[in-house]
């Protein structure tokens, strides 16, 4: 469940129970439990009569499971709606709006398994042969030999070994008994690194390339529209949610071939 939907603690209660099996039968009552209160007063709350203190929402955001992000999400809610003044409801609103923003930034959804130092990421985002080559280690379970890797990219022997003994170095490979296998799973370039634009382009021209041969199985879809200001947040969003999900399945998948997703949103400005 996304909660930064939500702009109120009721809501998201109401969306995490009807999400539950059986439609949550008996999960106020866990709730309740759990947060060591009545279950009138969860179901107060679910109502929108009452709200939690700070340290039941703090026992609320570890019984659901929430991040970081998440559990200030829901804190910040219930201290905006215990707020006693107009300013201090307003000053609490502002940092939930902050905090949303903060939830669009995919590396605050994504867990990443290490930040590449500055010399290693002008290495591996150089070319998004880097990236295929370590993605092609993981393919199988037995491992890519160089062979193998340099007759797949069309590379020749001597360059094969130098991207490779670079990935082993970062980390981003593992080298066992002259096999490659994939390394750390998962980098992320951090919003404004001057890396960001030659990444997007690398995989976009890649894209580009692909296009004329495209097989039936696969997809590309380009699609200027007119829309809301409004509706366009809310769409961001729910790619933002999709690009977890899609993360999140990719991880558990087993690797049998590599592929690319492009994903592009934006304003038309000229």
């Amino acid at each position: 469940m996304d909660i930064f939907k939500y702009s109120e603690i009721s809501t998201i209660l109401k969306h995490y129970i009807g999400s539950l099996p059986k439609n949550g039968r008996g999960e106020i009552t866990r709730i309740a439990a759990s947060l060591r209160v009545s279950t009138t007063l969860v179901s107060q709350v679910l109502s929108g009569d009452r709200t939690f203190t700070p340290e039941q929402t703090q026992m609320l955001g570890t019984y659901l499971g929430l991040s970081g992000l998440e559990a200030d999400y829901i804190a910040f809610l219930v201290q905006r709606d215990r707020a006693g003044s107009t300013d201090l409801k307003k000053f609490w609103q502002q940092k939930i709006e902050s905090l949303r923003e903060q939830s669009l930034k995919v590396v605050n959804r994504v867990k990443v398994d290490r930040i590449l130092n500055a010399e290693e990421k002008s290495i591996f985002y150089s070319s998004p042969l880097y990236s295929a080559i370590r993605l092609f280690a993981s393919v199988g379970t037995k491992g890519k030999s160089l062979d193998e890797i340099a007759e797949r990219f069309e590379l020749s022997r001597a360059k094969t070994v130098d991207m490779l003994k670079f990935l082993v170095e970062a980390g981003l490979c593992e080298l066992k008994n002259d096999r490659y296998f994939l390394g750390l799973q998962k980098t992320h370039l951090e919003e404004g690194s001057p890396h960001l634009p030659r990444h997007h382009a690398n995989w976009r021209l890649s894209a580009m390339n692909r296009s004329q041969d495209l097989e039936k199985t696969e997809l590309m879809y380009t699609a200027p529209v007119s829309l809301s200001k409004k509706d366009f947040d809310i769409l961001r969003e729910d790619m933002v949610v999709f690009i977890k999900k899609f993360l999140e399945k990719v991880h558990a998948s087993p690797a049998e071939e590599i592929a690319c997703l492009n994903i592009d949103f934006f304003w038309i400005k000229k």
